[in-house]
C-alpha cells in the first residue's frame, strides 16, 4: 500500500506515515501533500498537508517541523538527492551524541549502510537515529549564502540479518560497478549492514 500510494502521489507527496509510527492516530496511513488546502479522509487514509499535519500530536517522538514549508521537497525529490549523494552523517544519542559519517546505499526506498562488527555507531541500534545528506550547489556571494540542497531522515536503526549478501553486492554494485570477484563467505559474515528505517524525511531547498 506504502509504495502504491508513493507511485500515485509522486509529484506532490512530502511525507507518508503508516499507523505503526504514530500516537492517537485512527487513520491507516496519513499521506502528507504540498497541494493538499484542507485534511481529507479517504478509504481510512488522511491526507492533509504539512502544517496541519504538525498541529496534531501524531508523532511517537518528539520530531521538529521545519518551519519553511515552502522549500520542502517531495518525498521523491528527497529519495533522488539520497540516491545521487555518496555519504552523510548518521547520528544517534548514548551517553553523548554521537555523529559519524558514512557512505549510505538505497533499496527500494530503504536505506542501508554497512560497516564493520564493532564501533561506537553500533550503540545507536534500535533506538532512534538522524541522517543528514548535502548536495552543495555553489556559493552565491551577492546574496552570502551557500546554496544547498538537503535531506534529513529520522528512523530507527536497525541490524539487516537477512538478505546480506544481496545487499552487500547492491552496495558494490553502486560504489564499485567494475568490482566483478565474488563475495566470499568469510566477508558476509565480517560484515554488518545497518537499515535506517525511514520514519520521518524532511528534504528541503535552499536556493538563492
Amino acid at each position: 500500500m506504502k509504495e502504491d500510494l508513493i507511485n500515485q502521489y509522486s509529484q506532490t507527496l512530502i511525507n507518508i506515515y503508516p499507523k505503526k509510527y504514530l500516537k492517537n492516530c485512527l487513520y491507516d496511513y496519513i499521506v502528507v501533500l504540498k497541494d493538499q488546502e484542507t485534511p481529507i479522509e479517504k478509504n481510512n487514509i488522511l491526507y492533509t498537508n504539512y502544517q496541519d499535519f504538525f498541529k496534531h500530536d501524531y508523532f511517537t517522538y518528539p520530531i521538529p517541523i521545519y518551519r519553511k514549508p515552502r522549500k520542502l521537497l517531495t518525498y521523491q525529490e528527497s529519495m533522488t538527492i539520497l540516491n545521487n549523494m555518496n555519504y552523510g552523517s548518521l547520528a544517534i544519542t548514548d551517553d553523548i551524541p554521537y555523529c559519524v559519517s558514512l557512505n549510505h546505499f538505497v533499496v527500494d526506498q530503504h536505506i542501508y549502510f554497512h560497516c564493520g562488527q564493532q564501533g561506537y555507531k553500533l550503540k545507536g541500534l534500535n533506538q532512534l537515529a538522524c541522517y543528514h545528506v548535502v548536495e552543495d550547489l555553489g556559493i552565491h556571494q551577492e546574496a552570502f549564502t551557500n546554496n544547498h540542497n538537503s535531506v534529513v531522515v529520522y528512523g530507527i536503526l536497525k541490524e539487516v540479518k537477512k538478505n546480506k549478501k544481496a545487499l552487500l553486492e547492491a552496495f558494490l554494485k553502486r560504489f564499485t560497478p567494475d568490482f566483478t570477484k565474488d563475495l566470499t563467505v568469510q566477508a558476509i559474515e565480517n560484515t554488518k549492514i545497518l537499515e535506517l528505517e525511514i520514519i520521518h524525511i524532511t528534504g528541503k531547498k535552499h536556493f538563492h
